[in-house]
């Protein structure tokens, strides 16, 4: 650790006065803050003859710089609780900063700063639409490369976001190797996660800030066997499984086993743990394929993040380094400059506003309970990972980068936590109801009086709804289910069911109910009142010495705040039956899966939660509660690493969850509404209130093969993440299609994070095309072949667009550039000959491009540099050039009555600009090779100037 002190010029004057009550030395540690000045403030902390809090209030009067240097030079000093005490107090501290209002000047039409030549087109510094950037503000700090909104600083980030988006290796990848080398003994498990976690995307050839690991799975808990064959090689198990023996997640999994199969088949079967006596286990004796499907249909899917733990399980542990510390690293973290930028944009109105909030919790949460493992290489070099990927989220204009940068985040706070392993259960069963009591307060007054309350940690969410079904069965000696919600229910759970309503194993009865509380295939929207309602008339068959009624509620999708009732939907449905359940004729089981925790950035933590609700001290509910124990013990998940970041997230991040739920899911509405409106089920799903999923289907059948080539868009094999991704092959609300009916197959839409502008871009013209509808029409006027896509069919929709007035549709009056782009996009990715496209293209870059989302701009300024180097186009002398303004006429440049070689350079231009040096350079050379002209005009000069630069990159 370094002793270097600040020098006198990196210490600014405090941004407001200081209280004279100080500790001793305080003076000289201003002066001259280094670790030997720091160690005299620190010891009157430790002795305690000045007050932690008032400390950390202190630091936050000084510059941010300031601040976070000598917080994490103090905490650097500090031991035990008083540490501790120390990062608690800091968390709960923000950066009082000077109250001087900024000043807003306009952006020049050409991005210039005034005064300067720095380009701002490629940062989209401005807001949309909005046409204002501070520049005076960045002008007199563009200098200080210690200030998160600086212009020196911008460039530094944006310099390693340059950096690793310019290399074809993932993120995710560098980080293993790193991480690799600082790993001690029994830490090569957590090293091995990192791009794990994540789902990642089904796009191959993904590099840059992205995630990547050889053994991922698209959907782990029906797609592991594909690289089961590769854990057990790293477990090095060679001769502890046999041939045909089949992991599972817990040695119970025999019990539940007996749902679905006869009692000769189940006889033939036995299970032992891989491991001591909880968690995997072997599964031995099956025999024919249909025991694969039932396994994952009850949800007995091993946990990855086990399989991983057991290559260090017998590893001795590992010593403390002394050249690390933790606990410094994380103070400096929280009070750095780019933290205090990441609140002030949690608190603005954004489309990041939720998604930084969540990454404010999650990291001020480390600070808490015993806080990281303090004298650890693996745990430092994570930390130092989260602040740089934390400058990317504040910094980068490119929101899309932004939230992929979120997304690594979530791998690097893994490490942190699976290092520390501060949780355990008992933090798992108070942080669980707590959360649920403060979604469903109207049971709080009961719960432990005359409802029993206990959660627990399952594999995944058909974990916990196969556990349910299995105890709720075997206490009523076997039954059959019925589904009360039969259009909304989420259809994984099709093949359960279905054995158990056809009675091959159990003999019928109807008082053990599945229900959805909110659907992932949202045709309808469920009703809470209905489902009491439901619930209730059924017992009142129920006859005195029957058991409970069980009600199994999957509350994997939960929505925020009903206005009209001010309640959420799950604490409408448990205040509606609390006094069945204190009465003891009711109990409810609660599933949930934390896989798809509502936009928490991680679509892999692969957990699930099982709380059940019973009457208190009830003799006929013991059996209920004492076996969802059981099974808790048996999977042992609580103290293993998925443990510790489902723990975290649910303790720091579930206020989170409901803002990041509605914050999607209005992007859905308005999806629906404005970009790709629907008017029958066999094309889509309307929008449910608070979902933010979306089905979209075409006339004549499949979709999936065009929303694969939706290249800004992520395809993945779940949903709730924080981009906008979408999943193929679902089966519309009746089950799965036949081979003859493929046209009831639909894609999803899971909508992230995005902003709204960038929604248009996304699905505009895409939704317009596929339904027939051109821009400003009410109904469907011709249908276009999606298929066979051409330009005249596009362009009949683009001129329709022309021919709307701002007056007379507000949407398009506001989004009109986006829709604009939105067929640029679609067209290049659907229009068979590439060179059609090119005329559109410089239509669009002839004139400013700021009124759209910098991602999508790159994205075409690039379809169009590589266009332009498409070997038909031998070379790009003025005769071309000027042909091509003629045909991009055709697409109307306003203002532009004759073709003019020149407006087809500055398009040229505007697009070369909107691209980092590494994008541009493999354009570059081809560009300089075709260009043949005069010289002398200012735009071919501008090029000129833009595509030596790349070759210089």
């Amino acid at each position: 650790m370094s002793d270097l002190p600040i020098t006198k010029r990196d210490v600014s004057v405090p941004s407001a006065p200081i209280s004279t009550s100080t500790p001793s030395g305080w003076q000289k540690f201003t002066e001259k803050p280094d670790r030997t000045t720091a160690k005299v403030v620190a010891k009157a902390l430790q002795d305690k003859t000045f007050s932690v809090q008032r400390m950390a209030e202190m630091l936050a009067r000084r510059s941010a710089y300031e601040r976070s240097t000598m917080s994490g030079l103090i905490a650097s000093q500090l031991r035990g609780n008083v540490a501790l005490d120390f990062l608690k107090a800091s968390a709960g501290v923000r950066l009082v900063k000077p109250k001087t209002p900024p000043k807003q000047v306009t952006k020049p039409e050409d991005g210039r700063a005034p005064g300067g030549n720095e380009s701002l087109e490629a940062l989209d510094l401005a807001a949309p639409g909005r046409g204002a950037v501070d520049l005076v503000e960045l002008a007199r700090r563009t200098d200080d490369v210690d200030d998160a909104s600086s212009m020196a600083y911008l460039k530094k980030v944006l310099d390693d976001v340059n950096l690793i988006s310019s290399g074809k290796t993932p993120y995710s990848q560098l980080r293993r190797t790193a991480l690799a080398k600082v790993a001690g003994t029994g830490q090569k498990h957590i090293v091995e996660q990192t791009g794990f976690r994540t789902a990642s995307s089904k796009r191959t050839g993904q590099g840059g800030l992205s995630t990547q690991h050889d053994l991922v799975s698209s959907y782990w808990r029906t797609s592991f066997g594909e690289t089961l064959g590769k854990f057990v090689g790293k477990l090095q198990a060679d001769g502890t499984l046999k041939e045909g023996d089949i992991l599972v997640n817990s040695p119970r999994v025999l019990r539940k086993l007996g749902m679905v199969l006869d009692p000769k088949a189940l006889a033939k079967l036995e299970i032992r743990p891989l491991k001591g006596e909880t968690g995997i286990s072997v599964l031995r004796g099956a025999t024919g394929g249909s025991l694969k499907e039932i396994l994952e249909g009850i949800g007995a899917t091993p946990s990855a993040y086990q399989l991983y733990e057991l290559m260090d399980v017998d590893q001795p542990r590992l010593r403390p380094n002394a050249a690390v510390d933790a606990h410094a690293d994380l103070a400096k973290l929280i009070t750095s400059s780019a933290f205090s930028r990441l609140q002030d944009i949690a608190r603005g109105k954004g489309e990041l506003a939720p998604v930084c909030a969540m990454v404010e919790h999650l990291l001020l949460g480390l600070t808490d309970k015993l806080g990281p493992v303090r004298y650890d290489a693996l745990t430092a070099d994570a930390l130092g990972s989260l602040s740089r990927l934390l400058d990317i989220v504040v910094e980068e204009p490119n929101p899309s980068s932004a939230l992929r940068a979120v997304d690594l985040m979530m791998d690097e706070l893994a490490v942190v936590l699976a290092v520390a392993k501060n949780y355990g259960r008992v933090d798992y069963w108070k942080t669980m109801q707590d959360v649920l009591l403060k979604r469903a307060p109207s049971i709080a007054p009961n719960v432990g009086r005359e409802i029993e309350l206990s959660s627990h940690l399952m594999t995944s969410g058909m974990d916990a709804l196969g556990t349910a079904l299995y105890i709720a069965l075997s206490a009523r000696r076997g039954g059959e289910v019925s589904r009360a919600t039969e259009k909304v229910d989420y259809f994984e759970t099709g093949m359960l069911l279905g054995k158990l309503k056809k009675g091959e194993v159990a003999k019928a009865r109807n008082d053990v109910v599945v229900a959805a509380l909110n659907p992932s295939t949202p045709f309808e929207s469920s009703s809470a009142k209905n489902l009491v309602e439901g619930v209730l008339e059924g017992l009142k068959t129920r006859k005195p010495d029957d058991p409970p009624f069980a009600l199994i509620l999957d509350t994997t999708v939960e929505d925020g705040l009903d206005p009209s009732t001010g309640r959420t939907r799950l604490d409408e449905v448990l205040n509606g039956l609390k006094g069945a359940i204190a009465d003891g004729s009711l109990e409810v089981f609660l599933c949930k899966s934390f896989q798809k925790y509502a936009s928490l950035g991680t679509g892999k933590v692969a957990a699930g939660d099982l709380s059940v609700l019973s009457k208190k001290n009830s003799i006929a509910s013991q059996y209920t509660q004492v076996e969802a124990l059981l099974q808790e013990l048996d999977l042992d998940l609580a103290r293993h690493d998925e443990g510790q970041l489902v723990i975290h997230m649910l303790k720091h991040g579930n206020q989170d969850e409901q803002a990041l739920m509605s914050a999607a899911a209005g992007n859905a509405e308005f999806v629906n509404e404005f970009c790709w409106p629907v008017t029958h089920t066999d094309l889509g799903s309307p929008y449910v209130d608070g979902i933010p999923l979306l089905l979209r289907s075409k006339p004549g059948g499949e979709i999936a093969p065009l929303f694969e080539k939706l290249a800004l868009v992520d395809w993945r094999g779940s949903f709730s993440f924080l981009r906008t991704s979408y999943v193929d092959l679902i089966p519309g609300p009746w089950g799965a299609p036949t081979t003859e009916q493929q046209e009831d197959w639909y894609t999803r839409i899971n909508t992230g994070h995005e902003s709204k502008q960038t929604m248009v871009e996304y699905f505009y013209a895409f939704g317009h095309l596929a339904t027939g509808t051109p821009p400003g029409a009410e109904k469907p006027t011709a249908e276009v072949n999606l298929d066979s896509l051409t330009m005249k069919d596009v362009k009949e929709h683009w001129d329709a667009l022309r021919g709307v007035k701002d007056e007379d549709d507000a949407g398009i009056a506001r989004y009109r550039d986006s829709i604009m782009a939105s067929y640029c996009v679609f067209a290049c990715q659907n229009v068979r000959f590439k060179l059609e496209v090119l005329p559109m293209l410089i239509a669009f870059f002839a004139t400013p491009t700021t009124g759209v989302s910098i991602g999508t701009r790159r994205y075409l300024a690039g379809e169009l540099l590589a266009r332009a180097n498409l070997p038909l186009l031998k070379t790009l002398d003025t005769g071309t050039l000027t042909k091509l303004c003629a045909q991009a006429m055709d697409f109307n440049i306003p203002g532009q009555d004759q073709p003019d070689a020149t407006v087809t350079l500055a398009a040229m231009s505007r697009a070369a600009e909107v691209l980092p040096g590494w994008s541009m350079k493999p354009f570059a050379q081809g560009l300089k090779d075709k260009l043949k002209l005069s010289g002398g005009s200012k735009e071919e000069e501008r090029l000129g100037a833009l595509i030596d630069r790349a070759l210089k990159a």
